[in-house]
């Protein structure tokens, strides 16, 4: 079997389920022959069951024969915070009246979510570890 002769690598930050062969995705894919409208066919068939406000990187792999591969980063533990997070209306007694400030919370359950999403199922003391760690990376994020 005669292995393909690679051409070029690179990556582009593509929305789910709605990459559309407009500029500047076939500009850049038609400069190296590659149909576009196959490509965006493919990659929509691929994210079709997730939300279309998902940002993905995606890793283009376009080879000499004109034909493609791509590979799909999975969301970044932050935008999976953020998505979850909910903001909270308090008022704090102060100088001049009530004011009114915001608090962003996530709850347990939408930790335990995400950790089952990006590594899978483990044991419980595992898991226990995961949401540990995720619970304090919402601290960077301002959550």
């Amino acid at each position: 079997m005669k292995k393909k002769k690679q051409v070029i690598n690179f990556s582009m930050f593509l929305r789910a389920g709605s990459v559309e062969s407009n500029p500047p995705l076939s500009t850049i894919l038609g400069n190296y022959g590659v149909n576009t409208v196959n490509f965006c066919k493919e990659i929509n068939e691929y994210t079709k069951d997730l939300p279309n406000y998902f940002l993905l990187e995606v890793f283009i792999t376009i080879k000499e024969d004109k034909s493609f591969s791509f590979k799909i980063k999975e969301p970044s533990i932050a935008f999976l915070l953020k998505l979850c997070a909910h903001d909270f209306k308090i008022f704090k007694k102060g100088q001049g009246g009530l004011k009114e400030f915001i608090i962003r919370s996530i709850n347990i359950k939408d930790i335990y979510i995400i950790s089952m999403f990006k590594y899978g199922y483990y044991n419980s003391n595992t898991l226990k570890l995961i949401c540990g760690t995720l619970s304090s990376s919402k601290y960077t994020i301002n959550i």
